[in-house]
């Protein structure tokens, strides 16, 4: 079962993989970038004869108002806290706290968001865009 939240704004070719009953939520405003995948199916691993074991699944469940980069991938188990900016291409196998910035392979939190007020340092290169003669382009 998926479940969204109202607002949300999911980009194209995002995968939705809800195994075994299992539920993957969006929370209110949550966006998620291109090709972001939802994982809730695994295995356990099994026998050196087979290692691929038996199916389990997990609920994912994604705070509100939380914004996942290009490409990431969420596994199965896994709660992104509200608030939250996860970065392009991690992979984030484990709970995260509500309003973190999470980036890697395995996905870490590389630091608290200011949840009182928006500062610059938290713009991409740590100053506002502007736009740019005519308004067309936005530089730094």
């Amino acid at each position: 079962m998926i479940m969204l939240g109202d607002g949300c704004y999911i980009n194209r070719r995002c995968t939705f993989y809800a195994d075994q009953g299992s539920v993957i939520e969006l929370g209110r405003n949550v966006g998620l970038g291109p090709e972001v995948m939802l994982w809730t199916g695994t295995h356990q691993i099994g026998t050196p004869d087979q290692r691929c074991g038996t199916g389990r699944a997990g609920p994912i469940v994604i705070g509100e108002g939380s914004w996942l980069g290009a490409r990431v991938t969420v596994l199965a188990g896994v709660t992104v806290g509200a608030g939250c900016v996860v970065g392009a291409a991690a992979l984030v196998n484990k709970d995260m706290p509500p309003d973190s910035l999470i980036a890697g392979v395995p996905a870490k939190v590389l630091r608290p968001l200011p949840v009182d007020q928006f500062s610059k340092e938290d713009l991409p290169g740590g100053r506002p865009l502007r736009e740019s003669g005519g308004g067309k382009q936005m530089t730094r």
